[in-house]
């Protein structure tokens, strides 16, 4: 399970186990896992819905243009 990550064997993740008890308590850490759980989920969905193509489409079909905001405020006055 951990030959993929480079530099961080057992006793490193233990080690930081133990810290973030330390840190933030018994109570609070199932909390945050499933808080980082939640939006490890969405942030997946949300991914899996977005089509690089469509993206690509809607930038070649918007209008350009050449004047930023800033020269169209600078114009009328």
């Amino acid at each position: 399970m951990l030959e993929g990550m480079p530099g961080i064997g057992q006793w490193e993740l233990i080690l930081l186990a133990v810290v973030v008890l330390l840190l933030f308590g018994s109570k609070q850490v199932p909390q945050i896992g499933r808080s980082l759980g939640r939006g490890m989920r969405e942030f997946k969905q949300t991914v899996g819905m977005v089509d690089p193509r469509e993206d690509v489409r809607r930038a070649m079909d918007a209008p350009t243009t050449l004047e930023s905001p800033d020269d169209e405020s600078s114009a009328e006055r």
